[in-house]
Order: C-alpha cells, then sequence, then structure tokens
C-alpha cells in the first residue's frame, strides 16, 4: 500500500483530487474500473485486483498521505531525465526506426515510454516492466493523470510489476513485425548489490562461460544493465528490431567483445556518448547503445560518435581480423605487434589488509595504519610501489614497506610461530584483520595468506606498469640494498636476474610503436585500462626485430634517461635472440 501512497502523494495534487476521485468513485468494481481506464488512458489492466482497486480508492480520500519518492543505489537507481529520453527518441525517429511494439524492460518513472508516445506516433503498443513498485505506481498514475489533462494516449499501454530477469513477454510482443527495445538499465554491478545485500539479483550463473579463478574473481562481475542487454538480444535478435540502451562504457565493450559467442544477428552498431556528469550527477563515462537487430553480420565493431553529433563517427572499436580492439584503424599500423609476449606478466601483491600489512616511516620507525609500532623480522618485510610511484622510466623511491608471508600461494604459514615469532604475534594478534577479508580467493587457504607472490616477486630487477592510468608508462624497478622492491595489485610486472635485460625490456616498451599499439587496443575510459590480458598481447620479440642502438637512445632522451651502464650492439642483438628463443619454447 506504500508504494500507491507514494504515488497518489506525488502526483494527485489537489487540483486534481475531485476529478480523480470522482472518476474512480464510479466504477463499482475492479473490472470495470480496468475498463474504464484502458478507454480513457490505453492502460491495459491497472488494477491487479480488488484489494489494489479498493486501497487506490482509500488512498484517494485520506487527507494525509505518505510523501516524497526515494531513491535508493540499491537498484543501480539513475532515473532518466526527460529530455535526454525526448533527445533519444528524436535520433531514433529520424535514423528511421518506426517501431509498432516498445519495450522497456526497466521503465522506472517513465521516461522513455512518455517519449516514445510522442516520438513514435505509429506504434501499437507499449510494454514496460519495472520490479519496484513504488516507479510501477507513479507511471500508471502519471499516465492517467496526463489522460485526464491532455487526453488518451495513442497506444495501448501494458506495464507489469516484474522481475525482467524472469519475466515472460507475451508471444504478441516477441513476434512483433518491428520492436523498438529502449532504456536505461541498472548501473550498477552484481558484486555492488551482494555488498549492499539487493534483492534486486539475477540468479546466480556463469553468464560468459568462465574458467577457474576468473568466475570468481573480477571477471565474473558484470554490470546488471549487461546482463539485461543481454536478455534482450536473446529474445529480440532474430526480428527486425532495434535496441537503444543507455548504459555505461565499459558495459558496451563487453557486450561488443560478447557478441559473436553468441553470434547474435546484430548490424551498424553505435555508441553515442553523452554527459553522464550533467544528466545523472555521476563521473562515469556513458554512451546511448544502439543495435540494429535481425541483419547477418560478419564484423562485430562498434562506430562512436556523441548524441549531440551522431554523424561525426570519432572511431571504431571492436573485432578485426580476429582482434578485439580499442580502435580499428590506429590498430591496423602495428597490427604486427599483436601477438603473445614471450615473458608472462603478472600482477603484483594482493593482500587485502593494508591496515596491517603496509607499513609507513613515522619517527625513525615503522607504523601501521592504526598507529602501531611494527617491529617484525626484518627478511619479511620489503619496500612497496604503488602504481602512483610509477610515472617515469625509472621507478620513484618507495614510500611504504609490506610484510612478505608468502614465497608462492598457499605456503603454510604456521611455521613463523617457529621461525618468526614476531611476526607470528604480530598476525595472530590482528588476526580479525585478516578474518575480515571477504574476497572468496582466501577461503580454505593457510592464515594470512597473500596472493600476487611467487619466484617473479623476488627478482631483483623488474619492469612495471599501473593498470589504472590512461597512458601507458613503463617503469624499471631497481633493487635497494640488494633486496627486490615489491609492487601493489594495481600494477604489472615482469622480472629479470640482470639489469640489461630489465632496461632494455623498459626501453622496448616504451618505444613509440608498442605504445601506440597498445593504446589501439585498451580502453582508457575503463577503470583498470592496462590488464594482464593486453600486456600479453605485446609481441616483443616483433618489437625487438627493429631494435637499434640508435632506437633506444631517441627512446632515453624523450624520456630524459641517461642509462648507467652502457648497452651496445651487441648487447641488443643478444637480447633479440632470447627473446625469439623464448618466444618458440
Amino acid at each position: 500500500m506504500n508504494s500507491i501512497a507514494e504515488a497518489v502523494s506525488e502526483y494527485i495534487t489537489p487540483l486534481n483530487d475531485a476529478r480523480i476521485v470522482s472518476l474512480v468513485a464510479g466504477f463499482k468494481t475492479f473490472t470495470r474500473a480496468n475498463d474504464e481506464i484502458r478507454q480513457l488512458t490505453g492502460i491495459r489492466n491497472f488494477f491487479d485486483n480488488a484489494k489494489t482497486f479498493d486501497e487506490f480508492q482509500t488512498l484517494l480520500r485520506t487527507p494525509a498521505r505518505l510523501a516524497g519518492a526515494h531513491q535508493t543505489r540499491e537498484w543501480g537507481d539513475f532515473q532518466t531525465p526527460p529530455d535526454l529520453a525526448m533527445r533519444v527518441c528524436e535520433y531514433l525517429a529520424q535514423t528511421g526506426v518506426a517501431p509498432n511494439v516498445i519495450v522497456e524492460p526497466t521503465f522506472g518513472v517513465g521516461s522513455f515510454i512518455s517519449s516514445s508516445l510522442r516520438a513514435f506516433p505509429q506504434v501499437e503498443l507499449v510494454y514496460g516492466v519495472e520490479i519496484q513498485s513504488k516507479h510501477f505506481w507513479h507511471h500508471k498514475i502519471a499516465l492517467l493523470i496526463k489522460a485526464l489533462l491532455l487526453g488518451r494516449a495513442r497506444a495501448e499501454i501494458e506495464l507489469h510489476c516484474d522481475d525482467v530477469f524472469e519475466h515472460k513477454f507475451s508471444p504478441g510482443v516477441l513476434n512483433a513485425p518491428s520492436v523498438l527495445v529502449i532504456g536505461n538499465p541498472p548501473w550498477v554491478t552484481n558484486a555492488e548489490l551482494g555488498v549492499l545485500k539487493s534483492s534486486n539479483l539475477p540468479a546466480k550463473q556463469n553468464l560468459k562461460s568462465l574458467n577457474g579463478i576468473d568466475a570468481i574473481t573480477g571477471k565474473s562481475n558484470f554490470d546488471l544493465g549487461e546482463f539485461i542487454i543481454l536478455r534482450m538480444l536473446d529474445l529480440f535478435s532474430n526480428g527486425n528490431n532495434t535496441l537503444a540502451m543507455l548504459c555505461k562504457n565499459s558495459v558496451i565493450k563487453n557486450l561488443v567483445e560478447f557478441l559473436p559467442t553468441k553470434n547474435y544477428r546484430v548490424a551498424n552498431t553505435r555508441a553515442l556518448k553523452f554527459d553522464a556528469k550533467r544528466e545523472f550527477n555521476v563521473s562515469v563515462e556513458a554512451s546511448l547503445l544502439v543495435l540494429e537487430l535481425g541483419r547477418a553480420n560478419s564484423r562485430y565493431t562498434c562506430a562512436v560518435a556523441s548524441l549531440a553529433e551522431p554523424h561525426t563517427i570519432e572511431k571504431s572499436f571492436g573485432w578485426t581480423n580476429g582482434k578485439f580492439v580499442s580502435n580499428v584503424d590506429a590498430y591496423a599500423a602495428n597490427a604486427r605487434l599483436d601477438g603473445k609476449s614471450p615473458f608472462e606478466w603478472r600482477q603484483g601483491v594482493k593482500h587485502d589488509c593494508s591496515a596491517v600489512m603496509e607499513l609507513e616511516p613515522r619517527n625513525a620507525h615503522w607504523v601501521n595504519k592504526d598507529d602501531e609500532t611494527v617491529g617484525v623480522e626484518e627478511q619479511y618485510v620489503y619496500w612497496l610501489l604503488k602504481g602512483s610511484d610509477l610515472r617515469g622510466f625509472v621507478a620513484a623511491s618507495p614510500r611504504r614497506k609490506i610484510i612478505v608471508t608468502q614465497r608462492k600461494p598457499g605456503e603454510d604459514t604456521s611455521v613463523f610461530a617457529q621461525s618468526a615469532p614476531r611476526l607470528w604475534k604480530y598476525l595472530q594478534a590482528h588476526k580479525n584483520y585478516f578474518d575480515a577479508r571477504k574476497s572468496s580467493i582466501y577461503r580454505g587457504k593457510p592464515p594470512f595468506s597473500i596472493f600476487g607472490i611467487g619466484d617473479y616477486s623476488f627478482k631483483l630487477f623488474k619492469v612495471a606498469i599501473s593498470g589504472l592510468y590512461k597512458e601507458p608508462i613503463f617503469s624499471l624497478v631497481l633493487p635497494i640494498q640488494g633486496r627486490p622492491v615489491m609492487l601493489d595489485d594495481t600494477c604489472y610486472l615482469l622480472g629479470f636476474d640482470t639489469y640489461k635485460d630489465a632496461l632494455l625490456t623498459t626501453s622496448l616498451l616504451n618505444s613509440p610503436a608498442v605504445k601506440n599499439f597498445l593504446q589501439s587496443i585498451v580502453f582508457t575510459d575503463a577503470k583498470r585500462p592496462y590488464t594482464k590480458d593486453a600486456l600479453m598481447r605485446i609481441d616483443l620479440a616483433q618489437a625487438a626485430s627493429a631494435l637499434s642502438l640508435k632506437n633506444l637512445r631517441d627512446v632515453w632522451r624523450a624520456l630524459d634517461f641517461d642509462p648507467p651502464e652502457d648497452i651496445s650492439q651487441t648487447d641488443i642483438a643478444g637480447y633479440a635472440r632470447h627473446l625469439n628463443v623464448t618466444h618458440t619454447l
């Protein structure tokens, strides 16, 4: 009843009270009310049953009503401004979209339904689904008021308060001659909903058939919007239909990458950017995704423009020659570098317990984030670099240290009770921090376990890059006092035994050809543009085939670097041979 009360309070003003009360008072049964309201508004089955009809009548006669709509993050609730919805519909109409049926799978307060009724005069049915009952009733009552003031909508309107993940669309909708699927699905991930303990969560499933650890870590995290769009494609991609959805650019990238897996019949894919900060007050890159459905297509690429200038194509991304790239034209110039790295890129140390594991200098002591002085055995404490320290050819000096509890994942930590009693005492005293870690990767592992650790972590010389910045900068990481420096899990690294191998690799990776190639395959608006998958595509052996002392000196000069050791052409030739041998192993 509260949902109906909210809607009544928000939409039925004193000016309209008399008209609504008079209208509804004339209906003796809810079936009669439904028939009359359908004639007036086009809305089918305005009342689900006699109970909701009685509640509605009671609320109309109640002086004090529940006021104020409440919007919650748990639903990924960014309601579409009417002006933006209208601009989207007008753009679609101008491109020739003329649907018989409009489907809005998460209609919210109904901005897209209202705009669609204005923009598409030929539409016969508007079909909406919304899980939140408050929005469901808000929009129905808003349509009723609008019909009283301006007259009946041309189309029939069918609204369902239901979970779109399970809703069964009618055969008449699924088989309509031309359907426009339009809307603004939730901008929230399944992981965020899990943290919020929200009920707006689809049944758990391995949506993209991920294997192993990918299925329990970040790669299995997806936006609800992505899930909803994939369901709409399952239902409508074989007909002469159109899909137009507002969503984050990361969702669009994931969808285009996934399209060939299901061999969806889609063509003329576009992403039209708009200012999400202005429209929704959220700091995220977003666009209108438009797909033409039911058409055979051998290319899965997406043209990028802006909603303000939709005919000015800025770039295209997607699949080309079996590779997924962020800029099809820029990629072509350096496609020869797209292969497999001869070395395996690794992620830095992951511990999810910075309050205990990371230490900062203070008054000649090392302290944790609780300002406790920490005095554990020195052999388990290493200098630590974060992504923000990797902004030059040579990494900046570390500002903190990290406690390293294992040399490889799964290693027994109980031995510290005898071999490192001070460390064992410290860890035991802070066990509650470790027990509070939520990631499933720690389940069933020895206490105080870490990840992103192995022989590579203890190499004296490293090449590293932050995964978080837009521009790729590879930094040379040198040992301190003969001990290796660790990197945190925002970084990716290669480990080397010699200074020259690390120096030459850092130089090669910072060459214009490699950096241009990387920028043609990564999406710089992603939360983490540079990933292991992207870095593993750099064919260093191919890049080194054109390497010369002059090239190296050009790179060093551009980066204002003067190597402390002489590098000869013989060194370069030996390094290139080593890459080719490693590449063929």
